[in-house]
């Protein structure tokens, strides 16, 4: 399939995926009107990259660990399963600092006087419309 297919069909970008193919991603092949021409397989593998982003990982990540989510038996995945690890964990920080900011949200909204702060160094990232703040 051509790139505006691909394109319609996974919900990523053109350039999005101009630039997946570029960091070894995504393999086309050229046709020989100079189209570039993806084999079925690319609509699976940009879901692959779309959830790892959203996962947390960037493209550096997802380039080690991408053969991984393939073929586990990749020799050098016990560094992808290290950074799932890590990502875990961050994920897990970012669920205990989310439930305390809810648990300060609902005491101050039926009581008006809030919980303990949240510990120094800790921030919760609120997002509202297209405004992300850093709350502390």
């Amino acid at each position: 399939m051509r790139i505006g297919e691909l394109s319609e069909r996974s919900g990523a970008s053109a350039r999005s995926i101009r630039y997946y193919e570029s960091v070894g991603l995504l393999t086309s092949r050229r046709r020989t009107n100079g189209y570039r021409e993806f084999d079925a397989d690319a609509l699976e593998r940009i879901t692959k990259i779309k959830l790892l982003l959203q996962v947390g990982l960037d493209i550096v990540d997802i380039v080690t660990v991408l053969p991984c989510v393939d073929k586990p038996s990749v020799p050098h995945c016990a560094q992808a399963r290290q950074r799932f690890d890590e990502q875990i964990e961050r994920i897990e920080r970012q669920q205990q600092l989310l439930a305390r900011a809810k648990s300060i949200l609902v005491e101050l909204r039926t009581q008006g006087t809030a919980a303990a702060p949240l510990p120094p160094g800790d921030s919760v990232r609120a997002i509202s419309a297209n405004v992300t703040l850093g709350v502390r």
